[in-house]
């Protein structure tokens, strides 16, 4: 064999074959983490969304809620009312005040979805970042 020693061909070829093992290994041991946090990026996304829904439907609630208590105190009022200009009045209260409690409603249900929103995104956010940082090792 033109000056090759056999044994130290089978050692060579040995030595590369577990190189190239141990290498397979570690390439699948790091897929395989980037799989398992893939895996709990979404299971955290889900469980934020379902939370989230949760919330807005709540505050929905809260919201329809407090617009039909204060329909209600209104026509308790007006079946009080012992003018037409007391009517005018009361009516004229009544629209201030609802479209003041339905402006605090917006604006408390738009923080509330943008919180739920960012809520949402963290956990992908954090998969990202953190397959960012150890790429940039």
């Amino acid at each position: 064999m033109m000056g090759m020693d056999p044994s130290k061909m089978t050692e060579t070829f040995r030595a590369m074959t577990e190189k190239s093992m141990e290498q397979s290994k570690d390439a699948y041991g790091r897929m395989r983490a980037a799989a398992d946090e893939a895996s709990k990026a979404l299971e955290s996304t889900m469980e934020n969304a379902h939370q989230g829904s949760l919330q807005l439907s709540k505050k929905a609630l809260d919201a329809m809620r407090a617009n039909a208590d204060l329909g209600f105190r209104h026509l308790d009022a007006m079946m009080g009312a012992k003018s037409f200009s007391e009517v005018i009045e009361m009516q004229t209260g009544f629209l201030r005040e609802q479209a003041e409690l339905n402006t605090t409603q917006a604006k408390e249900i738009q923080a509330m979805t943008q919180s739920v929103a960012q809520e949402l995104m963290k956990p992908g956010k954090d998969a990202f970042d953190k397959a960012a940082k150890q790429t940039g090792k």
